[in-house]
Parts: C-alpha cells; sequence; structure tokens
C-alpha cells in the first residue's frame, strides 16, 4: 500500500518542499515501511511526489513507486493484476508505468484489481485515476488542478485549507455513510472520473458505463451476457489463485449466498485441499450450522469462532466510547459514521478473500414498489433516512434533491426505475463505505474480492433489476462451479422459487432466546454517564451543523429515546461528523503505539466536554429466584446450587430514555451484568417512563458463600439503589 500525493511545485507555495514532505507524513495514518520523497524535474515544470509505503500480501515497497529518468513517475495505491489464460500476474508501478505510455490512456482491458494510480509523463502531464467502483480511492483539489492524492487531508494540508465540508457530515448523520463525491474537507472532493492534468489544467474522461446502450436486450437470455459470466467466472478462480498464493487458505463461510458463492469459485480455482472454512458465532447460531454441513459435504476443516458482536462491550463508558470514535475521525479523515468502528492499530502482509461486492450482483433492496421512485423512499429500502427527524426543512429538501439529480442521471443512461436502487448503492455506499474501510484495514490485510472482478460487476446490470432480486448470478456460480453446494440449506432463506430447477431446501432457523449479535453502539442505551456526556458535547460544541441540524430535538432525544437500530445509526454518524467538525481526534496511526501530534489544532482527547452529573438511580430488588431466596429485606438465603436470579427494576428520572446497565459484585468482583431493559406492565402503569426498565442478574450459587455482601448498582459509578445491598446469611 502506498498513500501518495502529487502536486506542482508552483501550485502549493508553503515553504521548501522538504517541510512539506515532513508534514505530509505527520499527516500519513500509517507508519511506513519506506517513504518516498522526489522532486521530478518534467517539461512543464518540477513535480513533487510524496509516498508512504507499506509492504504487503503482493507487493513490496519498491514496487509500488517507479520513476523515469528521463522525467516521470508513476505510484500505485492497492494492487492490480493481469490475466491471461486464467493466469493472474501482478502488475507493479513500473508495468503500469509502460501501460500508460501516453497522456490520458486507459489500462488494458485484462488488467483488474482495487487500485489508485497517478502516472506523471516527462512532458509535465499527469494521468489519475481510481478502480471505478472507487475502493481505493483519489481525491482532487475544486479550486486548484495541480495536485492529486490518496487521502483526503493530504490535499487539506496542500491547499491550506482545513475547513470541515457539512454537506459529507449530514449525511452521516441521516443515513450513515456519505452520498456523492465530498469528502469531510472544504474543497476536497473524491475523484469520479480519469483525471488528465496538463498544463497544471484538468480535464476528465469519461468514466466507464454501468448501464448497457439504451436499447440493447437485457437479461440473462440476451445475447452477450452467457459469454460475459463464462469470462466473469475465469476472472473470478483468476482472483482467487491470486489471493491464495502459496499457503493455506481461510475462508470464511456463512449461511448467506456470498460467501457459498465465493466458496464455489475457490473450488472452482483448484484449491479444495489448501481450504480452511471459519464462521463467526454463537454455538447453534444458522450460519454456524450452515458453516459445518458445507464443510462436511466437500472435506475440508471448519471451525467457529466467537463474533466480534459478542465479544464487544455494550457498556462503554465516555472514555472509551471519545477514544474510539476520535481514533475512527482521524484514520478516515471524517468520512466513516459511527456505526462502522473502523480503525486500524497493526500493519500486516497478508491476504484474505471476502463476499464484498456481492451485494451489486443482486438486489439490495428485495422491496420496492411500482412507478415513479421517491428519493427518500428508494433510501428507505436499504438505509434509514434521518431516523430522528432531526433534518431541517431547508437541508432535508436540499438532500432530496441532491439524490434525486442522480435518480435522473441514471434514468437519462438508460435505467428503470428498479435500477435506481442499486445504482445508488454501487455509486454510493460501495465507495463511500466500502471504500472507507479499505483505506484502513488494506493496511492490515489486503483484501481480494472475486465476486468484484470487472466481468461480473458489468454482468450485474446487464441483467434486469427483476433477476437481480432473484439472485440469478449468485445461482449460476454455484451451479456451474460447485453444484455440490446447490441443496445445502442456507440461514434464513432459500433460492428463488422462480429461478430454474433450483432445490428448495428448507431454511436454518435461529433457536428461540439464542443470542444474537450486540454490539459497543447499544452503549448509548444502558450507560446513563454517556448519554449526559454526549449531551454536553452537542450542546456545547459550535459546528456547521446545527445550521442543518435541530440541536434541541436532538437533546430531547438524548434524554427521553431509547434508540433502535436505525436511531442509532444516525446518532452515531452525527457523532463523528461533530467530532470531524470540532477537531476532535486520537491520532494514532497504523502500525505504530503512539501517532505524532498532527500539525493542525486539534482538541484535546480528554473530556471535551465536563461529564454531567447524573442523579442516584431509581429501583428496587423485588426477589431472588432459583437457588437462593429474600429470606429479608437486604438478606439472601442459599437454598441450594444451581443459578440465582435476582429480580428488580432500575430507572434514571433524568434520563428516561435509558435502560441502565448494572452489575452485582463482591468486593469488587463482578458475578453478573445486565440491563434494565425488560417491559414490565406494572412499571408503566405506576407512571415510570417506557416501563422496559426491568432486569434479572443471573450468576451460579458457587459464586458466593455465606458472609459475603452482593452490592448490585449501575456500571457507570451511579449510586445503588433500594434492595441492591445484600448479605449472604449463615
Amino acid at each position: 500500500m502506498a498513500l501518495f500525493a502529487l502536486w506542482h511545485e508552483e501550485a502549493v507555495r508553503l515553504g521548501p518542499p522538504s517541510l512539506l514532505h515532513e508534514r505530509l507524513r505527520d499527516e500519513a495514518h500509517v507508519v511506513p515501511d519506506r517513504s518516498f520523497a522526489l522532486p521530478i524535474a518534467t517539461r512543464g515544470g518540477v513535480w513533487q511526489l510524496a509516498a508512504f509505503a507499506t509492504d504487503t500480501h503482493f507487493y513490496r515497497t519498491d514496487e509500488q513507486v517507479w520513476t523515469d529518468p528521463e522525467g516521470g513517475a508513476c505510484v500505485i495505491h492497492g494492487v492490480l493484476w493481469r490475466q491471461r489464460d486464467g493466469v493472474p500476474s501482478l502488475v507493479s508501478a513500473a508495468e503500469v508505468a509502460r501501460l500508460l505510455e501516453r497522456p490520458g490512456q486507459r489500462l488494458p482491458d485484462d488488467v483488474t484489481g482495487e487500485y489508485a494510480v497517478a502516472r506523471l509523463h516527462p512532458c509535465g502531464t499527469l494521468t489519475a485515476f481510481s478502480d471505478p467502483r472507487g475502493l481505493h480511492q483519489l481525491f482532487r483539489r475544486t479550486d486548484n488542478d495541480a495536485m492529486v492524492a490518496s487521502r483526503a487531508a493530504f490535499l487539506a494540508l496542500l491547499g491550506q485549507d482545513w475547513t470541515p465540508e457539512p454537506e459529507a457530515g449530514l449525511w452521516l448523520s441521516t443515513i450513515g455513510y456519505r452520498v456523492g463525491r465530498a469528502t469531510a474537507w472544504r474543497n476536497v472532493r473524491q475523484l469520479a472520473a480519469p483525471m488528465v492534468v496538463e498544463n497544471r489544467r484538468a480535464r476528465h474522461l469519461p468514466p466507464a458505463a454501468i448501464l448497457p446502450v439504451p436499447g440493447t436486450p437485457r437479461g440473462f437470455e440476451a445475447e452477450g451476457s452467457e459469454a460475459l459470466l463464462e469470462r466473469g467466472l475465469e476472472e473470478a478462480r483468476a482472483a482467487a489463485l491470486l489471493g491464495a498464493g502459496d499457503g493455506i487458505v481461510t475462508l470464511p463461510i456463512t449461511g448467506g449466498k456470498d460467501s457459498r458463492a465465493v466458496l464455489a469459485i475457490c473450488l472452482a480455482a483448484g484449491l479444495r485441499d489448501r481450504l480452511q472454512l471459519f464462521t463467526r458465532g454463537p454455538e447453534g447460531h444458522p450460519d454456524v450450522e450452515a458453516g459445518r454441513l458445507i464443510a462436511a459435504r466437500i472435506g475440508v476443516p471448519h471451525r467457529r469462532e466467537t463474533a466480534p458482536g459478542l465479544r464487544a462491550r455494550t457498556d462503554w463508558d465516555a472514555d472509551m466510547f471519545h477514544a474510539a470514535l476520535a481514533r475512527l475521525v482521524y484514520q478516515t479523515d471524517g468520512g466513516m459514521g459511527g456505526w462502522d468502528l473502523v480503525s486500524g492499530t497493526a500493519k500486516g502482509a497478508t491476504t484474505t478473500m471476502t463476499g464484498h461486492l456481492g451485494e451489486v450482483l443482486k438486489a439490495y433492496a428485495k422491496g420496492g414498489g411500482d412507478g415513479v421512485l421517491d428519493p427518500v423512499a428508494m433510501i428507505r429500502l436499504q438505509a434509514p433516512f434521518d431516523p430522528l427527524e432531526l433534518l431541517r426543512p431547508e437541508a432535508r429538501a436540499a438532500m432530496v434533491a441532491e439524490v434525486a439529480a442522480q435518480m435522473d442521471a441514471a434514468r437519462a443512461e438508460g435505467a428503470e426505475e428498479a435500477d435506481l436502487p442499486d445504482l445508488f448503492y454501487l455509486r454510493n455506499r460501495v465507495p463511500n463505505w466500502l471504500g472507507g474501510i479499505r483505506g484502513i484495514k488494506s493496511f492490515e490485510q489486503q483484501p481480494i474480492m472475486p465476486l468484484g472482478v470487472d466481468s461480473l460487476q458489468a454482468l450485474a446490470f446487464r441483467l434486469t433489476a427483476g433477476e437481480r432480486r432473484q439472485e440469478r448470478l449468485h445461482f449460476e456460480i454455484v451451479r456451474r462451479l460447485a453444484p455440490e453446494l446447490l441443496d445445502l440449506p442456507f440461514a434464513h432463506q432459500s433460492w428463488n422459487a422462480a429461478l430454474p430447477n433450483a432445490p428448495q431446501t428448507p431454511p436454518l432457523l435461529a433457536a428461540p432466546g439464542l443470542p444474537l449479535f450486540g454490539n459497543w453502539q447499544h452503549s448509548v442505551n444502558y450507560m446513563p454517564r454517556l448519554r449526559a456526556w454526549l449531551s454536553d458535547l452537542f450542546r456545547t460544541t459550535d459546528v456547521a451543523l446545527w445550521d442543518s441540524i435541530d440541536r434541541e430535538r436532538l437533546l430531547a432525544h438524548l434524554r427521553d429515546t431509547r434508540f433502535d437500530y436505525f436511531g442509532l445509526i444516525g446518532l452515531l454518524g452525527l457523532t463523528a461528523a461533530v467530532f470531524h467538525g470540532a477537531g476532535i481526534v486520537q491520532p494514532d496511526k497504523i502500525g505504530a503505539d503512539d501517532g505524532p501530534a498532527l500539525r493542525r489544532p486539534i482538541a484535546p482527547i480528554a473530556s471535551q466536554a465536563p461529564i454531567t452529573h447524573v442523579a442516584p438511580l431509581s429501583g428496587y430488588l423485588d426477589a431472588a429466584t432459583g437457588a437462593a431466596s429474600l429470606s429479608a429485606p437486604g438478606r439472601l438465603r442459599l437454598e441450594g446450587t444451581g443459578e440465582v436470579s435476582l429480580d428488580g427494576w432500575l430507572y434514571l428520572p433524568e434520563w428516561p430514555g435509558a435502560q441502565p446497565a448494572l452489575r452485582a459484585h463482591v468486593a469488587g468482583r463482578t458475578i453478573a451484568r445486565a440491563a434494565a431493559s425488560t417491559f414490565r406492565a406494572d412499571l408503566l402503569a405506576a407512571g415510570i417512563g417506557h416501563g422496559a426498565y426491568g432486569f434479572s442478574l443471573r450468576f451460579d450459587a458457587s459464586e458466593v458463600k455465606p458472609g459475603d455482601v452482593i452490592e448490585i448498582g449501575g456500571v457507570d459509578g451511579a449510586t445503588a439503589f433500594e434492595g441492591g445491598h445484600l448479605e449472604v446469611e449463615a
């Protein structure tokens, strides 16, 4: 991987080039294995190249940057390969330079991958572009053509403008990811199409077409579809071979269709004897059961791993929450919503294969009405739109108009109404979410996506929207490459009954009460002090977002609302946007224990706003059941072995939306945790909030002994409550 910036010396006047190179190295979110600081004399003047490369599974650092003795250079970020007769071969920066010998050239059709490329020619002309889906991104300045970079913050630095762009943050707060090409910095935009800079002025080449020429027959049976599929399968097998290298292939397998299609591709590539499958989830989860059935059918090893959501705490305190989001905002340049807690720690030189971009081959939104689509309704087929209803009318109208303009442009390209949600997903969520993740995770592990190869992606929109909703391509991939996997059950789904000769195996379903996935995001519901901290942050921090978002309504939500999944997406997107707008960052670099302080003003990480006092909890311990009982108020009698359940309710009048997390502990040793989140009709009838404040603290009787004192209280330091002090009888 090679973060880089290229700029014409006359376009940037911030002191000597050596100082700029030093400042860019400080701004990089990774500790490089090798840095390049090169002046390049061309017939069009001197350009400066700053590159910060790490060794990867595919390239050494010196294979990612090439310079021309006659003037000129080429730098690549990501991975490129070309395929001949089903065999992939890597394409280095030197080879890319040869393939782009003349300004404005495009790569040959047999070169694919995930990449950003900048090619400077001896004449002083720059050609810059990224892969068609924007997975490794390039950025430009709207007010200065003579610079390009693979990190948005590099252009904020070179342009001497650290002003946040509220538009990007507003989208994070509204749907959880960005829309369009705006970044979180003013005048910095993601490159949408190849750019050619000549005499310091830019022109853009037409982007690759996604839809077929209007009037061209569409559908799986249409002329050309079969050939495109065969070419796509060949490309996918080559991608799998490239990712596999010479070692063991560890492959995630779930009960879904994307991972099964990737497995089919690996089997067709001859990797069966090198496969090791794994599934994340609790014992008994349908994904785990499906993974075991698949592994047994093809005779390869399988293991279960604990899902990240089950390991993650749901009772983060304000300091943990603050530090994690501030690291995210720094490493993603404010481009990711807080729901996607993406950050990197260690550099790596390995790879993995994933099923990402399989969503493009099938309809992301399976529903949707007939007729002309409304922009908000279209977005809500696949994401929340302003779930907390915080947008002011003018801001909402502008955002709806932006989406409507995208929809009209797609219609002009020949899109049908049913194509619009999938095109919106491809053009917005893929680069702004998956591409944002790649900007972090590719330094730890360079992914390869066999379902993302060019021909399969092109075929997705040669099919009709109805065929995508049927998941026709996934069915054909498995049917042609690994038919032994067709009849094995999926988790919670089956093959569409309209598919020709598709087996209708009953799906695997989750058992009642099976713990599924929880995560740190729900801490907002369970930690009253975290709500208080967020309330102080929003109330005391002045950012441009408040021109578009109703701050008072937001503060009322923090007091009164139990946030559902969609509400948390909006709230955490807004939190990340406020962090960025206020300059609250934690400059932790990938590959270093401590990142250096950035050379721009930042707010301190500790106590951006004082944590509001949280009043004592209100509640009551009603009963002890199982292997113990309450013999008297404040006294617990052990009555045997097995599980003890301490049942009651807990409520915080100042923050009725919270359902406090609590714990039982003996001399500081935690024996049980729970959240006061069970609905009780008696609480509602008594006027206690929304009534969902019941709890059951469960632990084995062997955890305590006569004479122990059990203390019960909130996990975030809130005081104990009536009945929360129990003495175990001798």
